[in-house]
């Protein structure tokens, strides 16, 4: 693992999908954010889960908003409430809505309201009412009703009423 510390930004860059596959959760914690950055959207998607879950919160919050949309929505999937803290509102808003439709409801109750402010109206209309339903009512109010215009009949209908009062 220590090997890979030493990689430079263009030797990183060349590895192949299939060396970049081989990698385990140990070789990836070593990546600097600098070294991360040089590796393509692609290259992040042939992570294996296990080694993706390497990542601390820093390094998944160093991610250009290409690379996500680089994640597989197993990778997505795995990542803690600690990395999606490290979040910025782009680095969310980028997020295609099958990738945000693999949040747990937990992950998407860690999103604060500045991260939420990155989500079109299209995101928020694609999210399961389970995850809608797990915003609090400080999330809730911070929506915007643009964001708001974006929620389908089926989704508000799932809301309790408490939830709606929230708007």
């Amino acid at each position: 693992a220590t090997q890979v510390g030493g990689l430079t930004t263009t030797q990183i860059s060349g590895l192949s999908t299939t060396v970049i596959r081989g990698l385990n959760e140990t070789d990836v914690a070593e990546f600097s954010t600098t070294q991360l950055g040089a590796l393509s959207a692609t290259q992040l998607g042939a992570l294996t889960s296990t080694a993706f879950s390497g990542l601390d919160g820093t390094q998944v919050g160093s991610l250009s908003t290409t690379q996500l949309r680089g994640l597989t929505t197993t990778q997505v999937g795995g990542l803690s409430t600690t990395d999606i803290s490290e979040f910025t509102s782009t680095q969310v808003g980028s997020l295609a809505t099958t990738q945000l439709g693999a949040f747990s409801t937990t992950n998407i109750n860690a999103l604060d309201t500045t991260q939420l402010s990155g989500l079109t109206a299209t995101q928020l209309g694609k999210l399961s009412n389970a995850n809608l339903s797990a915003l609090d009512e400080t999330q809730i109010q911070s929506l915007t009703t643009t964001q708001v215009a974006g929620l389908t009949t089926t989704q508000i209908s799932s809301l309790s009423t408490t939830d709606v009062n929230e708007f």
